[in-house]
């Protein structure tokens, strides 16, 4: 299967982010260590462009939406991306 486009919301503290709008972009669902390398730096990029410290990824989460005809995310979330706080902190 090829990348599919979907439409990504931001969320820091299930909150979604002010000021960030959704963004568009390809995800590649079938290549497992593919999908969490450029989920994570999805996430990565959105935490730094929250103007939030790399610490505070564990507070973040994406929301995926399937996009219509004109690139506008419709329906429901169809899946949410998080990184755990790691074990030691």
């Amino acid at each position: 299967m090829a990348s599919k486009i979907y439409e990504i919301s931001v969320f820091k503290d299930q909150r979604q982010v002010r000021d960030m709008p959704a963004f568009l972009a390809p995800v590649d669902l079938e290549d497992g260590a593919t999908t969490m390398r450029t989920l994570n730096q999805h996430l990565l990029g959105a935490v730094l462009r929250a103007n939030a410290h790399r610490t505070d990824m564990h507070r973040f989460h994406l929301e995926f939406r399937d996009i219509d005809a004109g690139g506008k995310g419709h329906g429901k979330v169809l899946f949410r991306w998080v990184m755990p706080a790691s074990e030691g902190a």
